[in-house]
């Protein structure tokens, strides 16, 4: 019942800062944010709420999640925005903004969800938020999207390469990805205290809940066979490549450059996933960073915080 408010309150706070613009720019600029995990979507009831994240890290501290409502749909325009950005840099998502609208129009929609977001900001003021911390979060937010923007330039950069590290790879996650849930820990968690040691708990529980996630969606992406189906490097073909016999790997680098000469279907890699231990492997580690996540949340629990709606995101 309080995922239903929280969501509904979020809607409103959205639906707010986007009726400034026109309605022909709005609805586009609505679009990318139905998609799953963005504000204006639809909740799963079987998936976390990870839109509240910041309502939740407040409201754990403070018991008021509504004052941070202008933080959290400002992190949605900037999620919003990058998902738009990814998408015409990838160029492999038939249903994306760009390929159904054109660059120009896409590019046009990411700004504008940019400059709602910095504009979402401000309206921290009407929640009491004193201009120090309006100012110091604005900073914080757009630390952490320097660090996803440069992982999305790392990730763009190295391409498919087939001999990326595991540690590359995580290092590459945790700027572009994972950096993007801890700022919505962080600054959640900002918002309600100054509290130097519960605010970097709450920056490694984002941290480790950012790549348990980063990692999960890796291990979807091989059940459903969709980044199997489009090539894609991830934690599971990392170490495939790296401790399967030469045979097998070299029909594994094959499929994935191209190799006119490859033989492999997108079973037949599901199945050399499988049998060779990736995807188990990459399950431990997912874990190990959920078991991190735990730890931390204990720690905050020990500190007087009430982490009964962070539990959520570790079942």
């Amino acid at each position: 019942m309080w995922q239903i408010e929280l969501v509904n309150l979020l809607k409103e706070e959205i639906e707010l800062s986007v009726s400034v613009l026109p309605e022909e720019l709005r609805g586009f600029v609505r679009e990318p944010l139905t998609v799953s995990r963005r504000g204006l979507s639809v909740p799963n009831k079987h998936d976390p709420p990870w839109i509240l994240l910041p309502l939740i890290a407040c409201d754990s501290i403070a018991g008021s999640p509504e004052k941070a409502l202008p933080l959290c749909a400002s992190l949605q325009f900037f999620m919003a925005a990058g998902d738009v950005f990814d998408d015409v840099e990838d160029n492999d998502a038939p249903l994306s903004l760009s390929r159904k609208y054109g660059t120009a129009i896409t590019n046009n929609v990411a700004t504008t969800l940019l400059v709602l977001g910095e504009k979402a900001i401000a309206r921290l003021k009407e929640k009491n938020i004193r201009d120090s911390k309006i100012v110091l979060i604005l900073d914080i937010i757009n630390s952490y999207y320097l660090k996803a923007c440069t992982g999305q330039h790392f990730d763009l950069s190295h391409g498919n390469k087939l001999d990326i590290s595991e540690k590359d790879y995580l290092d590459i996650l945790s700027l572009k990805s994972a950096s993007q849930i801890e700022c919505a820990c962080y600054t959640g968690a900002l918002l309600a205290t100054d509290n130097m040691e519960l605010l970097d708990l709450f920056k490694q529980f984002g941290y480790n809940l950012g790549m348990m996630l980063q990692i999960t969606n890796d291990i979807a992406g091989i059940i459903n066979r969709k980044d199997i189906a489009n090539k894609k490097i991830t934690f599971p073909v990392i170490f495939a490549l790296s401790k399967t016999e030469s045979a097998i790997r070299n029909k594994l680098e094959q499929y994935y450059v191209n190799q006119p000469s490859n033989e492999l279907s997108v079973e037949q890699v599901a199945d050399i996933l499988y049998d060779t231990g990736a995807m188990h492997y990459t399950a431990i580690i997912t874990e190990s960073y959920r078991l991190s996540a735990a730890e931390v949340n204990e720690k905050a629990e020990n500190s007087g915080i009430n982490t009964e709606k962070l539990k959520v995101f570790l079942k």
